[in-house]
């Protein structure tokens, strides 16, 4: 079902649907013209309004999909990729633009990053796994081929990685090849091959999955203390002394948890293992008594280590986000593992009590109960919040 023929109202708002709305015929009125810019708008401004009605515009229908049903998600899908395929495009360079403003245009066509492209190739090639339309299959594709023409390196035969950055044709820059090797980049730079290679089977995809997560298995995890750093250095390949959230759940929820899925043999046996090492480390090491959200910061010794924007002369600041991504990592982890006999009935208990507990204190501190919605970010030993975001 197209989303454009679907009503959306929330508690407390008024349908769009009041009015059926053509956003590439109808032109702006008058009083819109002098709401906007209290006079005749130029037509950069009226193109600017044609655009929001087309980002936004809904026509009446006789009754929305069920919340929460399978039409509602594949209507939810089909009108995000959509918007996002028209935008983001370059038709030109190949690949996706990465700065997309609120009106939907380029803001920045020199920029070009690896985790936007790698989430746009998954949600196009989840797109087409829900539909069987192939424009999203094509979509990914593009999405597929821009990066592993422009953002793959080889480390050695059976390794490759991720440069994050490029221009807008592809080539490397200075940034770049002078940053750190961030784990977290390294797994999302995953995410959009193994979506792609659930939709295609392509084994020449699954051989790259499989050589980028030798390079992590390589290169960022500790032997000795579990878990794995935050970065290797790009020359030499050795790697931080520290870890975190970052290094924990994001190569979880990004990567491992999917790779579970497409992996056989030995290989398969590998991420399982490191899906329960990381459980176990998240387990014992995250969760706080003291305040009720996660730790995020470590040594590489597991000893809490804040740092960086997150170290405030106030405390300690958390994300809500990573508290709920957390707590989710477990549940989704003590399903996998529980299915295939790895977990005993006390340690699936386990993963799940800690989940719960994870997600009662943000329920507790962090859910807006006057106005609803999750606010962004707190002060953990004070409970301060800050600002609502989207990725709370």
């Amino acid at each position: 079902m197209d989303i454009s023929k679907m009503t959306a109202q929330m508690p407390g708002t008024t349908s769009l649907a009041k009015e059926t709305r053509d956003s590439e015929t109808q032109e702006v009125s008058i009083s819109d013209k002098v709401a906007i810019e209290g006079g005749i708008p130029s037509k950069d401004m009226l193109q600017d309004i044609r655009k929001l009605r087309q980002m936004t515009g809904v026509k009446r229908i006789s009754r929305p999909p069920e919340l929460g049903s399978k039409e509602y998600w594949v209507s939810q899908a089909r009108h995000m990729t959509d918007f996002f395929a028209g935008v983001s495009k370059d038709d030109e360079a190949g690949g996706f633009y990465t700065h997309i403003d609120s009106m939907g245009k380029v803001s920045n066509e020199n920029e070009k990053f690896l985790m936007p492209t790698s989430r746009q190739v998954w949600a196009y090639s989840a797109a087409y796994l829900m539909t069987g339309d192939g424009k999203y299959l094509e979509l990914a594709e593009r999405g597929v081929d821009f990066i592993l023409k422009h953002h793959m390196r080889e480390a050695k035969q059976d390794e490759v990685y991720w440069a994050q950055q490029t221009d807008r044709k592809g080539n490397p820059t200075e940034v770049a090849d002078r940053n750190p090797l961030v784990i977290n980049e390294q797994t999302y730079g995953l995410t959009g091959l193994i979506e792609y290679y659930k939709a295609t089977r392509d084994k020449k995809i699954l051989d790259v999955i499989r050589k980028g997560h030798e390079f992590i298995t390589n290169h960022f995890h500790d032997e000795r203390n579990g878990g794995f750093f935050d970065s290797v250095n790009p020359l030499t390949f050795e790697p931080t002394r520290t870890k975190s959230y970052n290094s924990t759940v994001y190569p979880a929820t990004s990567a491992l948890l999917e790779i579970a899925d497409i992996a056989e043999g030995d290989w398969k046996k590998q991420v399982f293992a490191q899906i329960k090492e990381l459980s176990f480390l998240f387990m014992e090491n995250f969760p706080d008594s003291r305040t009720g959200f996660i730790k995020e910061n470590f040594t590489e010794n597991w000893e809490e280590d804040w740092r960086g924007w997150q170290k405030q002369p106030e405390g300690t600041i958390g994300v809500t986000g990573h508290n709920a991504q957390g707590a989710l990592f477990l549940l989704r982890a003590e399903r996998l593992l529980s299915g295939e006999g790895l977990l005993s009935p006390e340690e699936s208990s386990k993963y799940r009590e800690t989940a719960k507990a994870v997600l009662d204190g943000i329920l507790e501190k962090g859910y807006d109960k006057l106005r609803g919605g999750w606010y962004d970010v707190f002060v953990r030993e004070t409970g301060k919040k800050d600002r609502k975001r989207s990725n709370a």
